[in-house]
Order: C-alpha cells, then sequence, then structure tokens
C-alpha cells in the first residue's frame, strides 16, 4: 500500500524567511517521519513578503525542492506585471489561476489530504480546492483569533477581509466544514469550536514536533551563546529577553515598558527583543521616548543556532503573546513571565512553572520579572520546571504518533484512495 500525500496551504513563512531563520523544521515535521510520502506547502502569496532579489513578484507559482519529500511552492501576488497598477484585478485573476494549478497538481500527483493552517485565506483557498477534488480538509487552529480581536480591536487580516465581521463569516463557514480540525492547544480548540466545529472533528496538534531539534537539547550542553551577546553589545549584563514578531497582535512593545519599570527601580538590565515585523520603527521610536536606546537591543529575526545559544543566558524571558517561541523559552529552562492570556496558561502556572499575570498589566509584568531578578535560585528552580513541564507536554515523538493516528482515522472515515502513482513526463523525471 502506497502512503499518503499532503498539500499544505500556509502563509506563515516564506521560504526565503524559512532559509534566513533556519525555520526548516516548520515544514520537515509535515511529513510525521516518512508517514506522508510527500508533502507539498504552499504560501498563496509568498512575494508579497519576499525580498526584490528572491525573484520576480508576478507569474505563476514556482516549486523549489527543499527534501526528497518537501517541496515548497511560492505563490505569486499577482498574475502578469502588466496588471501591476491594478493590485486587486492582479492579485485576483493570479489567485483564480493559482487555484487552478492546485486542482491539477492534486489530481496529478494523487493527493490524500490538504491542510491549511489557518481558517481565513488558507482554509477558503484549501476549502474549495479539497471539495473539488473530493478529498479531506484539516484545519489547523494555530490562534484565538476572537480574543486577538478583543484584545486588539482590529481584523486579523485587514488586507484581505476589511472588516472583522467578515472574517468571522469565513472561519464559521471553513470551521463548520472541515473534516479535522486541529488546534495548537486547548484554548484554540475551544474557538474552533465556539465558531462551528463539532466538537467530534476536533483534536490537539501541539507545537512541539515543529520546534528545531535542537531546542530539546539540554541548556548546559548547548553552544555558548555569549559570543552573540558581546556582538550586540549585552555582554555580561542581565537582560530580559523577547522571541516573537514585532506585531501588534503580539503587544512586544510591553516588554519596553517592563523594562522602563524596571530601570526606573535601579535594575542594571537591558532588553533584547528577537524577532522583525510591521511594529519595528514605532518601538523604536517608543525606545526613544523612554530614553531606552542604550539599554534596548533589536535583533531582527534571528537564526535557529542564536536562538538555541542565547535563550538560556536570559535573565528573564517575558512573554506577553507568544507561541511556538514560548516553548522554546520553555525547553531552554528560561525563567519566564507571561500573561495569562491565549494558551499560555497551559504551560505557565505562577509559582509552578513560572509567573502569570494579568493581560496587559505592565505593573504586574514587571513584578513578576523582579520577583525572577532578584531570586535566582527561585528563578532557576521555575526554569528547570519549565522544562521539563514542556518536554512532557510536547515530546516530538509521541506528538508524531498522535497526528498519524488521526490522519488514519480521517482515511477511514473518508475513505480516500490510500494508492497513488506519479506520472512520468516525456523526459522521464516526475511531473509536479
Amino acid at each position: 500500500m502506497h502512503r499518503p500525500k499532503q498539500l499544505v496551504i500556509d502563509t506563515s513563512y516564506s521560504l526565503e524567511t524559512i532559509r534566513d531563520c533556519g525555520l526548516e523544521q516548520t515544514v520537515f515535521c509535515r511529513d510525521l517521519d516518512g508517514y506522508f510520502d510527500h508533502v507539498w506547502t504552499l504560501h498563496p502569496f509568498a512575494t508579497l513578503v519576499t525580498s526584490d532579489a528572491w525573484g520576480s513578484r508576478f507569474g505563476g507559482p514556482q516549486c523549489h525542492d527543499m527534501s526528497a519529500r518537501h517541496t515548497f511552492i511560492d505563490g505569486r501576488i499577482g498574475m502578469t506585471s502588466f496588471l501591476r497598477w491594478i493590485p486587486p484585478l492582479n492579485f485576483l485573476v493570479g489567485q483564480l489561476w493559482q487555484a487552478l494549478w492546485l486542482i491539477q497538481l492534486v489530481r496529478r500527483q494523487s493527493i490524500s489530504v490538504i491542510r491549511a493552517n489557518g481558517p481565513l485565506y488558507s482554509g477558503l483557498l484549501g476549502w474549495f480546492v479539497a471539495r473539488v477534488c473530493r478529498i479531506p480538509l484539516v484545519i489547523r487552529v494555530g490562534e484565538n483569533s476572537d480574543e486577538l480581536f478583543k484584545a486588539t480591536g482590529q481584523p486579523i487580516n485587514r488586507r484581505l477581509f476589511r472588516t472583522r465581521r467578515v472574517e468571522k463569516i469565513v472561519e464559521r463557514f471553513v470551521l463548520s466544514r472541515a473534516d479535522l480540525v486541529a488546534a495548537a492547544n486547548l484554548n484554540y480548540l475551544e474557538f474552533a469550536v465556539d465558531n462551528g466545529t463539532p466538537r467530534e472533528r476536533t483534536t490537539v496538534f501541539p507545537y512541539g514536533n515543529r520546534v528545531n531539534p535542537d531546542h530539546f537539547v539540554q541548556p548546559s550542553l548547548r553552544p555558548d551563546g555569549r559570543p552573540y551577546l558581546a556582538d550586540i553589545g549585552v555582554g555580561d549584563t542581565p537582560f530580559l529577553l523577547y522571541i516573537g514578531r514585532l506585531v501588534k497582535l503580539k503587544h512586544p512593545e510591553d516588554v519596553i515598558q517592563v523594562l522602563k519599570i524596571l530601570r526606573d527601580r535601579g535594575h542594571n538590565i537591558k532588553a533584547v527583543l528577537a524577532g522583525g515585523g510591521s511594529q519595528q520603527q514605532e518601538l523604536t521610536q517608543l525606545v526613544r521616548e523612554l530614553d531606552l536606546s542604550e539599554h534596548t537591543v533589536f535583533c531582527g529575526n534571528c537564526a535557529q543556532e542564536w536562538l538555541v545559544s542565547v535563550a538560556p543566558l536570559a535573565s528573564v524571558v517575558v512573554s506577553p503573546i507568544t507561541g511556538a517561541a514560548l516553548v522554546e523559552a520553555a525547553l531552554a529552562a528560561a525563567p519566564i513571565a507571561a500573561y495569562d492570556v491565549d494558551w499560555q496558561g497551559e504551560l505557565i502556572q505562577t509559582g509552578t512553572t513560572g509567573e502569570l499575570v494579568k493581560f496587559r498589566d505592565h505593573e504586574q509584568l514587571a513584578n513578576a520579572t523582579e520577583r525572577l531578578l532578584k531570586n535566582r535560585d527561585y528563578a532557576r528552580s521555575m526554569g528547570r520546571a519549565v522544562r521539563e513541564e514542556a518536554l512532557s507536554q510536547l515530546n516530538p515523538k509521541s506528538l508524531n504518533e498522535h497526528e498519524r493516528s488521526q490522519y488514519e482515522l480521517l482515511f477511514r472515515q473518508s475513505e480516500t484512495p490510500r494508492r497513488s502513482e506519479t506520472i512520468p513526463s516525456s523526459d522521464g523525471t516526475n511531473e509536479v
């Protein structure tokens, strides 16, 4: 019996970002240790976020072989440069053409299942292709959009859907029609159920198997991160570490507010923000206004080797809202101060695995961080405990076994043909 094949639609990272930041594991984990014979990963409009050096922004999808089992597909933001002066029309034509191209890919390669990472654009595109091709659709939910909207007042993807009301219609449409909804944690699972997914069609696919394996190495056995700290001007100074995108949804500005409070209390400490995003200019201005320029370092998107080496050296990891980055901090045995929002309470519990405080309360977050700074024995014990908890919850081998069992059940329920053959092209190679 031939192994199944999978198409993943995901707007999280372009291939350029994946290679620059060493995020290949986020893609390679999807074959589940060889369960899937081949996985195609599509970013439907990758050239919206890639550099000019990466290639043309217009045209048809471009395939890149990442390994024998993985192909990454860069979608384009428009069909042709001729229509670049009418971006909405160009985007629409390009996406319609891309959907037809995906249908042919699924049929030609006998792809068994489509997985979309999120119920908005990826989910809508995945639903259309899956229904035309009559194969199962899996939606992976990686955020609680209702909580994020409540916290920010902003739609999740304003450029595509304009208003949260439109997003809600799309979310409910997709989540109620998916064959399986796999949430990253229990908080996101409840979001899916609240938005139309029958509970019997839900499961949890946690973050563990998408985290770079180097993060599971004991902190004492990792490369020395001190040279990296010297390079960014931190040296031996105690520092707060934030890992994540610099976007409003993640509230990285709260880390800077915590730094201000602690320095006003007399703590000689710096803040290191590892990540890039649209809010960096605004954050840089905030740092200047608070007279923290000499005490704040923006590192941009950092390679995994950098994160693996530096995270264990952080005095405290401050987590306003983070996903997989919270797992990475926990595996580094770093003391963590976090807001009680999103899924963070599933891993961080005050006095047991770290410090958890009320969402958006800068003073409480500063107080929690200060407790960890002042009592280093307590901080180290919280770091050890949160690493043990992360290892318990997020063992990659166990998670892969669980995901494989869920796909097996899905295939049995849908009676999807498992047999697949690759069509040889005229030159003897295998067509995509």
